[in-house]
Formats: C-alpha cells, sequence, structure tokens
C-alpha cells in the first residue's frame, strides 16, 4: 500500500559548475530512494532547452504556436511550455508545477543557488576557489573531500562517502514538519477569508504572497469563490508583469522593492474601515488594540481617474512607513512579514473602524 505522504522537502546543492554537484547526486537519489522516499528534481540550466525534435508532430505543433504541449507515451509523459526567454528561469513557479505534479517527500534543487533555500555545499578544496558557507546563511551542510579553509560549525560530510550525505538527508527529513502543501495555497485561502468574512465581495479585492524575487498574485477580476491555486500568476520584481495580473500588481511591486521583508500585502474594501475614512483624514482608532497596533493610519487621496497611475508610488510610500494604508473611497491595503500578520491588521482596522462608527452613531447600535 502506497504510503501516505505528511511532510515535504525542499534542499538545494550548492557549488560552481565542475565542482561534483551531479555525480553526488547520481550516488544519493538512490540511497535516499532505498530509505522510502519519493525524490523529485529541480535543476536549472543557463542553456537552451530543446528535448524535441524536428519533423517529430509535437516539434512542429509547438513551433507552430502551441503552448503547452503535452507529450505523453506508456511509460513517461513531457510537458514542454514556451517561456519568454529571461535569462533567468524563476524557481518558485518551478516548485509550484512540480508540486501541482504530484506529492513528492523530498525535492533536490541544482542550481538555483542565490535562492533562500537549504543548500549543501559541494566543495573541493583543490579547487582554489572561495568556499560558500561563511557568506551563504542557506547552507546547512558541506560535502567536501578535504579539509575546509574556514572553520564552521556547520555538519562536513565526506564528499566521497554517498551514504553519509544520504543519511544526512533523510535526516532531515523525519525531523521536518512542512505540511506538503502548494506553496501558493495559502494565498488562495486567506484570499476567500477576505470574501468569506465581508472584507470583500466576490470579485473585489488582491492579494499577494512573496517568494524569492517574485510574488504570487491573484488575477485580474479574480472570484474568491472559485479562485484556485493554478488561476494565480508570478510576477518578477523587476521586467514585465504578466498579462491578467491583477491591476494593482505593480502596487504589490512597490511595496516589496521599498520593504525587504515585506512577505506579503492584502487589498481589501471593509466597509467601516473605509466609511470612516471617507473624510480624507487619516484614522485615529478610540479602542485600545487599535491605538495599539496602529497610531495613526494614513489616508491617501487619490483621483479615481488616476488611481492606476498614482496608487503604487503613494501607497508604496504609505506602506514603507505603517502597517496598513486607505485609499479614501476606496479600500485598505496592508502588508505583512506573513499573510497571517497581513490578515492581521485588516481585520484589526476593521475592527477598530466599527467601534469608532458605533460611538459616533450610538443610534444605530440599537
Amino acid at each position: 500500500m502506497k504510503k501516505a505522504v505528511t511532510r515535504m522537502l525542499v534542499l538545494g546543492f550548492a557549488a560552481p559548475s565542475g565542482t561534483g554537484k551531479t555525480t553526488l547526486l547520481k550516488a544519493v537519489i538512490p540511497l535516499l530512494k532505498a530509505g522510502g522516499l519519493r525524490v523529485a528534481l529541480i535543476k536549472h540550466t543557463h542553456h537552451d532547452l530543446d528535448l524535441d525534435q524536428p519533423g517529430k508532430d509535437s516539434y512542429e505543433l509547438r513551433h507552430a504556436g502551441a503552448s503547452p504541449v503535452l507529450l505523453t507515451g506508456p511509460r513517461r509523459w513531457t510537458l514542454f511550455e514556451e517561456r519568454s526567454g529571461e535569462a533567468d528561469a524563476p524557481f518558485f513557479p518551478a516548485l509550484a508545477r512540480l508540486v501541482g505534479g504530484g506529492a513528492p517527500d523530498l525535492v533536490l534543487v541544482e542550481g538555483f543557488r542565490r535562492e533562500r533555500l537549504p543548500k549543501i555545499e559541494v566543495y573541493r578544496p583543490a579547487s582554489g576557489r572561495a568556499p560558500l558557507y561563511p557568506e551563504d546563511p542557506g547552507i546547512v551542510a558541506v560535502a567536501s573531500d578535504g579539509p575546509l579553509p574556514v572553520a564552521t560549525d556547520l555538519p562536513v560530510l565526506d564528499l566521497n562517502a554517498p551514504e553519509a550525505v544520504a543519511e544526512f538527508i533523510l535526516g532531515r527529513w523525519r525531523a521536518s514538519a512542512a505540511p506538503l502543501e502548494d506553496p501558493r495555497q495559502p494565498l488562495v485561502r486567506h484570499y476567500r477569508w477576505l470574501r468569506r468574512y465581508g472584507y470583500n465581495d466576490a470579485h473585489s479585492g488582491n492579494a499577494s504572497l512573496r517568494q524569492g524575487e517574485g510574488f504570487w498574485i491573484t488575477p485580474s477580476g479574480a472570484c474568491a469563490d472559485a479562485l484556485k491555486a493554478r488561476d494565480l500568476l508570478w510576477c518578477p520584481l523587476a521586467g514585465d508583469l504578466p498579462e491578467g495580473a491583477s491591476l494593482d500588481a505593480p502596487l504589490h511591486r512597490e511595496v516589496y522593492r521599498r520593504d525587504p521583508e515585506a512577505g506579503a500585502v492584502l487589498h481589501s474594501h471593509g466597509p467601516y474601515s473605509i466609511a470612516m475614512t471617507l473624510n480624507g483624514e487619516d484614522f485615529a482608532a478610540l479602542d485600545f488594540e487599535g491605538q495599539y497596533y496602529f497610531p495613526r493610519v494614513p489616508v491617501i487621496d487619490i483621483p479615481y481617474e488616476r488611481y492606476v497611475e498614482e496608487a503604487p508610488g503613494a501607497v508604496g510610500a504609505a506602506l514603507a512607513e505603517h502597517r496598513v494604508a486607505v485609499v479614501r473611497g476606496h479600500g485598505v491595503y496592508a502588508r505583512g512579514e506573513t499573510l497571517d500578520q497581513a490578515y492581521k491588521w485588516t481585520c484589526s482596522l476593521e475592527s477598530s473602524a466599527r467601534i469608532a462608527w458605533l460611538a459616533a452613531h450610538p443610534g444605530g447600535a440599537r
């Protein structure tokens, strides 16, 4: 009987080309499989890929403009999908696609050295190159075939003993408690909560989650009741934004550019938050929690006809200094280090605004 998968570990292998990453992986993967893990791999290459052959139907149809193209046979299938041709492929969209195709226990990553992933460095002193581990906080162990040039408290593994490397990885997997979840799913969940609890209507607002050098965002006109993880769009922090992304995608990107610690941005339309700021004045909470969280909530006045052009700069600047900001007559923007934190600020502001409204309209509380 197939075992239930309860956790997934992502672990990179970092080293300059020619150091022996692939050789080590070829020896370690069978040992990990023998240990009971289903192992997947993501490998980055700087070379152009075309595994198909001219003259084959799939090749001709793909070059006629079909994308993606799924080529399937009795033993395996291959998906061809055209990309825009940027120099570096983004890691997290690749991981989301991989997870969406199955449920691996372990994803090994070769390449993507600059991503914030736990990594094993493969280091050969004879190469004469400087090691990565003194400067890269993502390095969790070093596999080497000789003494290291810089002392470290990290585990040092014998590069010539793949069994030791495999056992280290198995130990990390056993200790991992990360739930197996599509990395996009938390964003879908929080966007649905905004709809469920009255902060948005069925198609209003937007939400984003930062990962690596980009972020996932809800599509333009997204319906919270029907949104799926596959509907989210990946936006780079630099370069063109994808067609179909929320009109607020430039605003979200500006927030992430100004605040490297920002991990999520939520845009909502809480009725009390909007009503209590229609006068254009900054909002001052009356209740204890509101005053504790938000000494002042800036209210930005942007003419509706110039909203798309002016909102990224105005809201980005406000959220660089404040947890939440309101665009008068339009809605609330909250940024947090996590989705949960951005959601907390959204809910807390709406609660404070409701208390302020009830205090100003005592007859309405009856």
